[in-house]
C-alpha cells in the first residue's frame, strides 16, 4: 500500500482583539481557557487524520453502519474538525467594539427578519434554544439570512449556506463569567461582535453568488 501523505493543521493564534470583550463582561480567562479547548480539537483532528491514513483494505472491507473503525473515525472526525472551524469563526468575529453592520448587511437583515432589532431578538432566542452553537448564515439559493441552531460541533447549517456569524453557547464559553445566566452572556456577545468581519463575510458570500 502506498504511503499516504497526512496533511496536519496548526492552531491559529488567538487574536488579541478578543480581549476587548472584557468591557462587556467576557473575561480574558474565559478566552484563554476556551482557546485551549480549540487547540485540543486541532490535535484530535490531526490524530484522526493519521489514523485514517493507516486504514487497510481489510478495514475498508469491514465498513459497517452499526460499528466499524472507519465509521467511528469518520464520525469523530466531523466533531473534531467542526470544533476547529467553529472556534476559528467565533474567535474571529468577536472583539470589534464600535463596529456596525454595513448598510447592505443591515438591509439584508431587515429583509429576512423585519428589522435589525428583530434579528437580534431572534438571534438571542436561538442562542437560548441551542445546545452548542448559533450561526447567522446566508442561503445562496434563496438569497436570505437565517439564524441556525447547532446542537453539537458537527451539526451544521444546510448545504449552500455561508456562515457569517458564529456564537458558542456551550457552558465553557460563559460559565466562568456568567455562571448559568446564558442570556447575559448572549447580550454581552452581541455587544462584542466585530461587524467588520461579518460585513466582509457577507460581501464575500455575495461575490460568490454573483460569480
Amino acid at each position: 500500500m502506498a504511503e499516504i501523505q497526512v496533511v496536519e493543521i496548526t492552531a491559529k493564534p488567538l487574536p488579541e482583539k478578543v480581549f476587548e470583550t472584557e468591557k462587556f463582561g467576557i473575561s480574558r480567562k474565559t478566552h484563554e481557557e476556551h482557546y485551549k479547548l480549540y487547540q485540543g480539537y486541532v490535535n484530535k483532528t490531526n490524530e484522526i487524520r493519521r489514523a485514517l491514513a493507516q486504514l487497510t483494505s481489510d478495514d475498508f472491507a469491514k465498513g459497517n453502519q452499526t460499528y466499524s473503525l472507519i465509521r467511528s473515525l469518520k464520525v469523530d472526525y466531523t466533531f473534531a474538525i467542526g470544533g476547529v472551524k467553529n472556534h476559528e469563526l467565533y474567535f474571529e468575529n468577536i472583539g470589534g467594539g464600535g463596529s456596525e453592520p454595513s448598510r447592505e448587511l443591515r438591509a439584508a437583515l431587515a429583509r429576512s427578519f423585519g428589522s435589525f432589532e428583530r434579528w437580534a431578538e431572534d438571534f438571542k432566542a436561538t442562542g437560548m434554544g441551542g445546545r452548542g452553537w448559533v450561526w447567522l448564515a446566508y442561503d445562496h439559493d434563496e438569497d436570505i439570512l437565517f439564524n441556525y441552531i447547532g446542537d453539537a460541533q458537527n451539526t451544521f447549517p444546510v448545504w449552500h449556506n455561508t456562515v457569517l456569524l458564529a456564537m458558542d453557547v456551550y457552558e465553557h464559553a460563559y460559565y466562568l463569567d456568567f455562571q448559568t445566566a446564558r442570556a447575559r452572556y448572549i447580550d454581552a456577545f452581541i455587544q462584542a461582535i466585530d461587524w467588520t468581519v461579518v460585513n466582509r463575510r457577507y460581501e464575500e458570500a455575495l461575490r460568490t453568488k454573483r460569480g
